[in-house]
């Protein structure tokens, strides 16, 4: 697709964000320790490389050939995380670092065909519509840490909550039971594409789908879900969303520039009947949840690092740090 293949820059140049969010904690918080997995599916024949963000512990024996995590339990809390479209879990220190901060174990997902942490030669901008394999991913990687905890200790495997960004939000609620329904793309897309930029991804065609892309993704070990402005409501069964149990917190953008509220988190929030949705109300762009950046990018027009006058990125993130700690504590 024309309008994908656009991403195929941006995605590479996240790798500078990476890096200047990583030597940031590494040198503020030395105690929270960050390092990579590698799985693979062999059903799919798709690696997936998962990103921990953890408490180091030092109370571990010697010879333990597991990481040594501080806890104060007998299961670990665990918290997995999704990105946005082309994106990686790496540029999300800001919301990682603190997760581990308070306890919990974060494992971020990068999404095989998306993310540039396979490779630039593995980035196919087609993949960002392949929504589908994303819950996949997420699921297996919550089997191999049930097979095998990579710490001392179990993780809390059936009390998981999910957190995702952009795609990585219409990701978790996928596992909390949304369906897609791609079939919507062109009704909706047809009236709103100049202002809703997620018709860039979905506007020119549809893949020949398979089968599971519209049946259920949905995952029983999810418990909580926090969406990060969500995408792909366009695309997403309303009559599903009425089905899903699983607490749900949706943070969306009365302004936002990339997906416009009424179409994405607050259409999530409509009809998922236990979920809460906090607007920001001021300027705050998509790219907000991103990790704070110098790089001169821009994404279909939207700016990757620099925000709007009036809106300060790290201040938003507090604020969202805040909500979400509430959250999380809550029965």
């Amino acid at each position: 697709m024309k309008t994908l293949a656009k991403t195929l820059s941006t995605a590479i140049a996240l790798i500078l964000v990476l890096l200047h969010g990583a030597v940031l904690h590494a040198s503020s918080q030395s105690k929270l320790v960050s390092y990579e997995i590698d799985f693979f599916d062999q059903d799919r024949q798709r690696p997936i490389k998962v990103t921990l963000w953890y408490p180091q512990g030092n109370s571990c024996e010697a010879n333990s050939s597991s990481r040594c995590l501080a806890t104060n339990s007998s299961k670990a809390k665990l918290v997995v995380f999704s990105h946005g479209a082309m994106g990686s879990v790496r540029s999300m220190n800001w919301l990682a670092y603190p997760l581990a901060a308070k306890g919990y174990v974060v494992a971020g997902i990068n999404h095989y065909g998306e993310s540039w942490v396979y490779g630039r030669e593995n980035i196919r901008p087609q993949a960002a519509l392949e929504l589908w394999e994303r819950p996949l991913d997420i699921s297996f990687t919550l089997d191999q840490f049930k097979k095998q905890s990579p710490f001392q200790t179990p993780l809390d495997i059936e009390n998981t909550t999910a957190i995702g960004f952009s795609s990585g939000g219409s990701t978790v609620l996928s596992l909390a039971g949304a369906r897609y329904a791609f079939e919507q793309a062109r009704t909706h897309c047809q009236n709103a594409a100049k202002v809703d930029l997620s018709c860039r991804y979905t506007q020119d065609d549809l893949l020949e789908l398979p089968k599971r892309a519209n049946q259920t993704l949905k995952d029983n070990r999810i418990k909580k879900v926090i969406a990060l402005d969500p995408a792909a409501g366009h695309i997403t069964s309303a009559e599903s969303l009425a089905k899903i149990t699983a607490k749900t917190l949706i943070f969306g953008l009365a302004n936002g520039d990339f997906l416009p509220l009424q179409y994405h988190a607050g259409f999530y929030q409509e009809h998922i009947k236990n979920s809460e949705l906090y607007r920001f109300e001021g300027n705050e762009g998509h790219f907000v949840f991103q990790d704070s950046c110098e790089l001169d990018i821009r994404v279909h027009g939207i700016a990757l690092c620099k925000d709007k006058n009036g809106v300060d990125r790290k201040e938003v993130q507090q604020m969202a740090l805040s909500r979400i700690f509430k959250f999380l504590s809550s029965e």
